[in-house]
C-alpha cells in the first residue's frame, strides 16, 4: 500500500502542476500575441486621423452639403493639417441584385490607409469605381450600383483582417462622393501631421461644432480598431481562463504542498539521522526545498508540453493565437518555480526544526495538522468550476431568450429581409421578395401535410405619435398565430381581432408613447390614415429580427389592411408537426425559391433559432464548456488527492485501528467512523464551493453584460453531492485500513 500511496501523490501532484503550467502558458502567450497585433495594427492605420460621425440622436438637425465648405475652410486653418476626406451613407438594395457601396472623395483612400492591389482611383463624379479585394474579379467591369452604371478601375489591397471599421471594405464597392450630385457626409476624417497635432486641434473642432450647431461627434479613429481584439482578450482573459487558472494555481500549491508534508512525515527518520551527523537545519531546509523544485520542474515540463498542444484548440475556440513565445516558456518556469518554493517552505521548515534525537526514532515533536484541509481545496475549487458552469449556461439560455424572445426549436422563419448573417456581405444576390400569395400556395402544397401551423406577417416602417412622443419603429400586420410563432407573451390584455380596428404594442414601446405600459390600453394611434385601439401590451423579444415579435413594435391583423401596402417586407413562419422531419423546411425553402426563379436572388433559406441567437450566447456556453472540463479535472485531483491523504491518514493511525478492533469495534463502525469527519469537511466544502461558483459566474456573466439567470435547484446539488464525492475517493483506503488484521495492525509503527 505504500508503494501505491507514493505513486498516487507523485501522479496527482504532476498533474495538477501540468495543468496549472499549461494555462498559464495559454494565458501568457495570448496576451503577448493580442498586444503584438494591437501595436502592428496602431503603425499601420495611425493615431493622427479625427473621425467626425453624423449623431442620429439629435433630431431635427437640417445639415446641408454647405456644412463640407465650411469645415474644410476651417480645417486647413488648423496647425498639422493635411487632408479631409469625406464618406456618404451606403448600403444596398435588399431585393434585388446590388453591391454593397459606399460614397467617398478619393482623399478618403490613402486617409484610411487602403492601398491600391491593382488599378488606379477614379476621379471625382466621374461614373468609376474602386472594389474591394473580394470582388477583385470586377475590375474593368462595367457593373450596376443603386442603378447607376460605374466602371471598375482600381481593387484594394485586403484590409478586413484590421477588423473594426475596415471589417467590411474588402466586400464593398467605393463610388465617387458626388456620383449623384451633392449630399451631406455621414463621416468626416481629418487627418493632421502627427498625433500631437491631433489633440491640439481635437477640442478647437469640438467647439466648432457646437458654435454651428452640427450634430456630429468625434474620436480619434484609431480608438476604432483593436476593439473585437480586446473585447475577446477581456472576455477570455478575464473569464474562463483567468477563474481556470486561479483553481489551476490553487490546486497545484495545495497539492505541491501536500506532498511536502507527506514526503517530510516519510522522511522524519532519514532526516534525524542526517542532522545526527553534522547536517544543519538550512542544509535540511535547501535540500527539502530543492527536491521539491524537482518535481515542479517535472509538472511544468509537461505542462510546457500540454500548452504547445492545446494552442490550436484554444485558438479554434476563442480566435486568439496562443503559440507559446520563448519569453513566455520562461515567465511560466519561473512563476512555477516560485508555487513550488512557497508551496515547499512549510513543510521544509517544519522537517528541518524536528529535534534530532525523536527524529531519529521517527517521532516527531509535531504533526502538521493540515494535510486533510489541503485536500479539501481542491474539493472546493472543482465544485466552484461546476457552479460556475451551472450559473454560466443558465444565463446563457436566458440571455439568448430575452435577446430573440420565445422563439420555437421547432419553428422555422422565411424573410424577406436580407439577414447577413445568412447570407455574405460580398454575395450581391438580394433576398427573395415573399409575398402573400407565396403563403397561400405553401398552405395548399403537399408540404402543408409536415406543417402543424403557419402564419404570414407584414412589416412596415412607421410613425407612432403618444404622449410621450414620436416613435418610428416597426408595425407587423400578421395573419394566422403569428403572435405565438413569433415568440410574444401576452403582459397586459389581449390580442387584436381581426375586423374591430384593435392593435397590440411591445411593451418597451408601449413605455415610449405612454411612460406606463399600462397607461396604453384602450388608447388610440393613428396609422395608415386611420385610427386602431389598444388593446393589449405584449413581452417580446429585447432585439428585433427576421420573424420575432420585439418589444418596440406594433402587432396588428393582417386582414384589417385589406391587401399588402407599398413597403411590405413579408415573412413566412411554420412550425413543423411533432415527428415531421427537420427535412421539411429546406423543401420549403426550395418550392419558396422556385416561385421566384431569378439568378439576382439569393435561394430563400429557412432561419431557426440557434440562427438568430446572439453570439453572446455562443460564448458563454463555451465558456461553459470549459468550466465543465475544468470541474471535472479539478474534482478528479481532488479524488485522488484525498485518496492520497486518506491513505497516508489511516497509515498513521494503523495502531489505533488495531486496538479498537482488538477491543470490540467492527470493520462496519471504524469505516464509517473514519468516513464520518470527511463526510463533514465536504459539506462545508461544497458549500463553499457552491459559493465561490455562484461568484464567479456572476462575475463572467456582468463582464459580457449578458442576463443573470441561476438553477438554484441544481448548484443546491453541490452541498449534497461532495460528501458522496469524498466518501467514493476515500472508500478504498479506509475500509483497507479497517480490513488488516488487529494483530498485525497494532504491530503497525
Amino acid at each position: 500500500m505504500s508503494t501505491t500511496v507514493r505513486l498516487l501523490r507523485a501522479a496527482v501532484t504532476l498533474a495538477a502542476t501540468a495543468l496549472a503550467a499549461a494555462l498559464l502558458l495559454l494565458g501568457l502567450s495570448a496576451y503577448q500575441h493580442a498586444q503584438s497585433e494591437l501595436e502592428s495594427l496602431m503603425r499601420v492605420v495611425g493615431r493622427d486621423v479625427l473621425m467626425l460621425e453624423r449623431d442620429w440622436s439629435q433630431r431635427g438637425v437640417i445639415v446641408t452639403p454647405d456644412f463640407v465648405d465650411a469645415l474644410r475652410a476651417f480645417a486647413t486653418e488648423l496647425d498639422g493639417f493635411e487632408a479631409l476626406a469625406l464618406r456618404a451613407s451606403g448600403g444596398r438594395s435588399p431585393n434585388r441584385f446590388d453591391y454593397y457601396h459606399a460614397s467617398v472623395t478619393p482623399e478618403y483612400f490613402p486617409v484610411r490607409h487602403y492601398p491600391l492591389a491593382k488599378g488606379r482611383l477614379f476621379a471625382p463624379g466621374s461614373c468609376e469605381a474602386v472594389a474591394g479585394y473580394d470582388h477583385a474579379d470586377l475590375l474593368g467591369r462595367r457593373i450596376k450600383v443603386r442603378g447607376v452604371e460605374v466602371h471598375v478601375v482600381g481593387v484594394l489591397e485586403p484590409v478586413s483582417r484590421r477588423g473594426g471599421p475596415d471589417r467590411y471594405v474588402d466586400g464593398t464597392v467605393f463610388v465617387p462622393y458626388d456620383l449623384k450630385g451633392p449630399t451631406v457626409p455621414m463621416e468626416v476624417y481629418i487627418k493632421f501631421s502627427s498625433e500631437r497635432a491631433l489633440e491640439a486641434a481635437w477640442p478647437q473642432i469640438v467647439r466648432w461644432l457646437e458654435a454651428g450647431g452640427y450634430p456630429y461627434v468625434t474620436r480619434p479613429l484609431a480608438d476604432l480598431f483593436g476593439v473585437e481584439l480586446r473585447r475577446q482578450l477581456r472576455e477570455v482573459l478575464g473569464g474562463a481562463l483567468l477563474w481556470g487558472l486561479l483553481a489551476a494555481l490553487l490546486t497545484a500549491g495545495v497539492n505541491l504542498s501536500a506532498y511536502s508534508l507527506a514526503r517530510a512525515l516519510e522522511q522524519i527518520r532519514a532526516l534525524g539521522i542526517r542532522r545526527a551527523v553534522g547536517a544543519t537545519a538550512r542544509d535540511l531546509l535547501h535540500e527539502t526545498t530543492y527536491s521539491s523544485l524537482a518535481w515542479a520542474l517535472a509538472g511544468y515540463t509537461l505542462g510546457v508540453g500540454l500548452g504547445f498542444g492545446l494552442a490550436g484548440w484554444f485558438m479554434r475556440e476563442t480566435g486568439l493565437q496562443a503559440t507559446p513565445t520563448l519569453s513566455s516558456v520562461v515567465f511560466v518556469g519561473l512563476g512555477i518555480g516560485a508555487l513550488a518554493v512557497v508551496s515547499a517552505y512549510p513543510a521544509a521548515r517544519w522537517s528541518a526544526s524536528q529535534p534530532p534525537a525523536g527524529a531519529v526514532r521517527g517521532i516527531a515533536s509535531s504533526l502538521p495538522q493540515r494535510r486533510q484541509a489541503l485536500a479539501f481545496v481542491g474539493l472546493v475549487l472543482g465544485l466552484a468550476a461546476y457552479g460556475a458552469q451551472l450559473g454560466i449556461t443558465s444565463s446563457a439560455e436566458e440571455h439568448a431568450r430575452r435577446v430573440v424572445g420565445d422563439l420555437s426549436s421547432s419553428t422555422a422563419i422565411y424573410s424577406s429581409f436580407l439577414y447577413l448573417r445568412q447570407q455574405s456581405l460580398t454575395d450581391p444576390r438580394g433576398a427573395v421578395p415573399l409575398n402573400y400569395n407565396d403563403y397561400l400556395a405553401l398552405r395548399t402544397s403537399e408540404l402543408a401535410r409536415g406543417i402543424r401551423r403557419s402564419a404570414f406577417v407584414e412589416n412596415y416602417r412607421i410613425e407612432l405619435t403618444g404622449p410621450e412622443g414620436k416613435v418610428e419603429t416597426y408595425l407587423r400586420a400578421y395573419e394566422g398565430p403569428y403572435p405565438v410563432l413569433g415568440g410574444a407573451r401576452p403582459f397586459l390584455g389581449r390580442w387584436p381581432l381581426p375586423g374591430e380596428g384593435e392593435l397590440a404594442l411591445g411593451r418597451r414601446l408601449a413605455e415610449r408613447l405612454y411612460g406606463r405600459p399600462k397607461e396604453a390600453l384602450s388608447q388610440e394611434l393613428s396609422a395608415f390614415g386611420r385610427r386602431w385601439m389598444v388593446v393589449g401590451v405584449f413581452a417580446g423579444a429585447a432585439r428585433p429580427a427576421p420573424g420575432n415579435a420585439a418589444d418596440d413594435q406594433a402587432l396588428l391583423p393582417r386582414a384589417d389592411l385589406k391587401r399588402t401596402l407599398p413597403g411590405a417586407r413579408a415573412e413566412i413562419l411554420v412550425e413543423k408537426k411533432p415527428g415531421a422531419s427537420e427535412q421539411v423546411f429546406t423543401e420549403i425553402g426550395q418550392f419558396l425559391t422556385a416561385r421566384h426563379l431569378d439568378f439576382g436572388l439569393h435561394p430563400v433559406q429557412p432561419l431557426r433559432r440557434n440562427d438568430l441567437v446572439p453570439e453572446l450566447r455562443s460564448v458563454l456556453m463555451r465558456l461553459a464548456a470549459a468550466y465543465r472540463l475544468l470541474a471535472f479535472t479539478i474534482l478528479v485531483l481532488a479524488g485522488a488527492g484525498l485518496m492520497a491523504q486518506t491513505l497516508v491518514s489511516v497509515q498513521r493511525r494503523m495502531r489505533e485501528l488495531g486496538i479498537r478492533r482488538a477491543t470490540g469495534a467492527t470493520k462496519t463502525q471504524m469505516f464509517l467512523e473514519l468516513l464520518a469527519p470527511l463526510g463533514i469537511g465536504a459539506m462545508l466544502a461544497g458549500l463553499l464551493g457552491a459559493l465561490l461558483g455562484l461568484g464567479a459566474a456572476y462575475a463572467v456573466v456582468r463582464l459580457h453584460e449578458a442576463t443573470w439567470s441561476l438553477p438554484w435547484a441544481q448548484l443546491l446539488l453541490a452541498p449534497m453531492a461532495a460528501p458522496l464525492l469524498s466518501a467514493l475517493a476515500a472508500a478504498l483506503p479506509a475500509w483497507q485500513a479497517v480490513s488488516v488484521p488487529p494483530a498485525e495492525a497494532m504491530r503497525s509503527e
